[in-house]
């Protein structure tokens, strides 16, 4: 009889049927190319994300041969997509592919600028009638508030989370529904359309004092898991990642294929890039520099985009508002609008 496997090792096992599931449903559905492109790039974010598992060194060798079985698997997925579009001319191809959502992580230095950009992109991608999810990693209500909501929404609510031992901290995204449903039935609405989804945040206890952070953690795995399985051609999913390299590092990015590095003039700031760029490889990544007066770019940090400093903005964000609200023709909201430009038409600097 073999050994029991760890409850960690059955939580990822169960991830990965969970991850044929929407898979399959991506492939009945698929119809056109952008619907195909969308199904190889599914299959290669799942195949990113399996590296977390199959790097670690505590897997049980049953488990790691089923995430060798599922990582071909992905690979067949991909396969059958490429097979699916091979005779698309190419100009049909290249616009399919503008076509696609935009999936945006942003990292940095607390501080930096992380959360102003973030926000105001989803919100000017939603304006351009794109559908939009928004998600704060971060227990801090910073994305919420500056998306123009309350800044205690936020957490994944009741009903969208299950618990499972071997979770990280015990709970997990629901098993009844693909996580575009859990969107379309749980998200928040914010301004412009944009769909919101976040951490729980962190606060008083109700009794003995202290502090409660268990609506945190019961976001985390369901957060992470849920931006991985949006698997739609058509949603744009923006990321506010937590300030510095800890959600880099546990590869809550693994969604993305796009990066924005936000750099501060402080060396601090560059400091924290330094160490997040290595974690970021084979992304398209994009390093900003925001709220530079003079100061020259970082050695070794030159950035392929600019964010003035702006006083205006800065006054915004100390009263808690939201900046594409309250200052929407300020030099940084100017320059934003610019980026999400760039992004929108395919002309993003690499």
């Amino acid at each position: 009889m073999g050994e029991e496997l760890p409850k960690r090792d059955e939580w990822a096992i169960q991830c990965m049927e969970r991850q044929l599931v929407v898979m399959d449903d991506l492939a009945d559905r698929a119809a056109g190319t952008a619907a195909w492109l969308a199904l190889e790039r599914q299959a290669n974010s799942y195949a990113r994300h399996l590296g977390t598992w199959l790097a670690k060194e505590t897997i049980f060798p049953g488990a790691r041969g089923q995430m060798a079985t599922h990582q071909a698997a992905l690979a067949g997925y991909a396969h059958r997509a490429q097979e699916q579009v091979a005779g698309v001319d190419a100009e049909e191809l290249e616009a399919a592919r503008a076509g696609l959502g935009i999936r945006l992580a942003v990292i940095g230095k607390g501080g930096a600028g992380k959360t102003v950009t973030s926000s105001t992109l989803a919100r000017l991608f939603a304006q351009a009638g794109r559908k939009v999810l928004a998600c704060d990693l971060d227990v801090n209500p910073g994305l919420a508030v500056s998306l123009g909501m309350q800044g205690d929404q936020g957490g994944m609510p009741e009903g969208s989370i299950e618990e499972h031992p071997g979770s990280i901290y015990g709970w997990q995204l629901t098993g009844d529904m693909t996580p575009i449903q859990v969107v379309e039935k749980f998200a928040s609405a914010a301004p412009d359309g944009v769909r919101f989804l976040g951490f729980g945040k962190i606060g008083p206890a109700s009794e003995g004092g202290g502090t409660d952070k268990s609506a945190a953690k019961q976001s985390v795995a369901a957060l992470v898991h849920l931006m991985l399985g949006i698997g739609e051609p058509d949603w744009d999913v923006i990321a506010d990642l937590e300030a510095g390299p800890t959600t880099p590092f546990e590869r809550y990015h693994a969604f993305s294929e796009d990066v924005v590095v936000v750099v501060g003039p402080a060396w601090r700031s560059a400091m924290t890039a330094r160490r997040l760029l290595p974690m970021v490889e084979g992304r398209r990544s994009l390093i900003i520099a925001n709220r530079f007066r003079d100061e020259p770019d970082h050695p070794g940090l030159a950035a392929r985009f600019r964010i003035p400093f702006d006083p205006e903005l800065a006054e915004v964000e100390r009263q808690g508002l939201a900046p594409l609200d309250a200052c929407p023709d300020s030099p940084a909201i100017v320059a934003l609008r610019q980026l999400a430009a760039l992004y929108l038409n395919q002309e993003v600097p690499v």
